[in-house]
């Protein structure tokens, strides 16, 4: 009879304990801590990510030291429900404030789980602290930009930077070492947008691997330009021979489809220039004269132009456009040269904008050729300078026969007239990038 009892008991004591693993109350797994990427720097100021789970019972207690003569206690997180099992962290972490100094720390988070056994994991690992903001030292930058104009900057670094470029306004862009002997030196082209009508922050930003950041603000003076305002007549027979053609939907009201045309069909074309353009591949610059117009040529057409449209006597409301480059018409199937030096990123039929090819000059500058009826290039050929690319016509949303020339900066179009003007790239970027190689050596 005592035996039986005893089996008894001990069948109970093991239902109770299957039924505490299976719930989680017994348990023999420690938490899991989860970084992306294990950081190696704390700066002045550094956020610290990671995930801390446990499946099965949850979590109970998280708690983050950063050791440095001293236990510094970060982090301590007892705000659990029942059975949770997984959160993610995000914690600013204030050096200064905390009183670490340079030099190497300890980083350690302690997880405890749930269970009976309390299983504790404890991660640690040592970190660099690092107060010490990058330099920045600005060689040369533009005395004036226009909106609509494009800017040079040129500024050395310290060696530890990862990150840096130039911020305009809320904009930001890449800048580029390998231009100069001194890997150190950076330079851009950026573009200052045209639909800016007042003066922007421009600054200079770079971050180191402990993530201080250091900016500097250019002085400049800003010369606000008021671009043409214009209206333009369309009639059926353009609707019907250039319009309706380029709509990927069967749209019947004349109105209706020229907006739907000009505003969604260009706005997806000008998407796809905009991504072609902001994929700089060279970096050191492969322009080194004024670009060249169309040859005998004349412009109809200039740059940031504002057009409304009008059919039959009335408005077409929310069909306003910017034009984005400038026309330039000589004679009929007149032949088309390569502006400058460069390497060609695309060809091909770009909706509004008709047959194009886009060459790459270096530094994130770009040139865009449009309504074409043929191209001699192909993508991956190097041109030189008035290298024949193709011939004019009207292909696209084009009327007259013409070529539509357009010079982007990281994928944002400038006005063609500077690139055009052999005394602004002279005085803007010639002579600065000469002065700078004297000082630290060219390539």
């Amino acid at each position: 009879m005592k035996g039986k009892f005893l089996l008894f008991i001990f069948m109970v004591a093991l239902a109770g304990a299957g039924y505490s693993y299976w719930q989680g109350i017994i348990d023999f797994t420690e938490p899991e801590i989860i970084f992306e990427k294990k950081p190696e720097y704390l700066g002045a100021r550094s956020q610290l990510k990671f995930k801390v789970t446990d499946n099965n019972p949850g979590l109970k207690e998280v708690q983050v030291y950063i050791i440095q003569n001293k236990n510094i206690k970060v982090l301590e997180d007892k705000d659990f429900p029942p059975k949770f099992k997984d959160k993610e962290y995000v914690i600013e972490i204030n050096a200064r404030k905390l009183g670490l100094r340079q030099g190497k720390a300890k980083l350690s988070i302690v997880a405890i789980d749930n269970s009976l056994l309390q299983n504790t994991k404890n991660f640690s690992f040592e970190v660099q602290i690092d107060l010490t903001p990058p330099t920045v030292t600005i060689l040369s930058s533009p005395a004036s930009i226009m909106n609509g104009g494009t800017g040079f900057v040129f500024y050395r670094v310290s060696k530890d930077v990862v990150k840096t470029g130039v911020a305009v306004g809320n904009l930001e862009f890449n800048c580029f070492n390998g231009i100069f002997k001194n890997e150190n030196i950076y330079g851009c082209a950026f573009p200052y947008p045209y639909y800016w009508n007042s003066k922007k922050p421009i600054i200079i930003f770079a971050e180191d691997k402990a993530g201080n950041r250091t900016s500097n603000s250019l002085t400049y003076y800003f010369k606000k330009v008021r671009y043409k305002r214009s209206v333009i007549n369309i009639t059926d027979e353009f609707i019907e021979t250039k319009v309706r053609p380029l709509s990927d939907k069967d749209i019947e009201d004349p109105v209706e489809l020229f907006r739907y045309v000009n505003v969604e069909v260009r706005k997806l074309n000008e998407d796809q220039i905009h991504e072609i353009t902001k994929n700089v591949t060279q970096a050191k610059p492969l322009f080194h004269r004024p670009f060249l117009q169309l040859k005998n040529s004349k412009m109809l057409g200039g740059f940031a132009d504002y057009r409304k449209y009008r059919y039959k006597g009335k408005t077409i409301q929310g069909a306003d456009a910017y034009h984005k480059g400038m026309d330039f018409a000589s004679i009929k199937n007149a032949p088309v040269q390569a502006a400058e030096d460069g390497i060609v990123v695309f060809t091909g039929f770009l909706g509004l904008y008709g047959n194009s090819i886009i060459i790459e000059h270096g530094m994130g500058v770009f040139t865009l050729y449009s309504h074409l009826a043929e191209i001699k290039v192909k993508e991956g050929d190097k041109v030189s300078r008035g290298t024949e690319i193709g011939i004019t016509d009207t292909t696209g949303l084009a009327v007259g026969d013409h070529l539509h020339f357009g010079v982007l900066v990281q994928g944002l179009e400038v006005h063609p007239i500077e690139w055009l003007d052999g005394k602004w790239l002279k005085s803007r970027f010639l002579n600065e990038i000469k002065r700078i190689n004297r000082l630290y050596g060219g390539k």
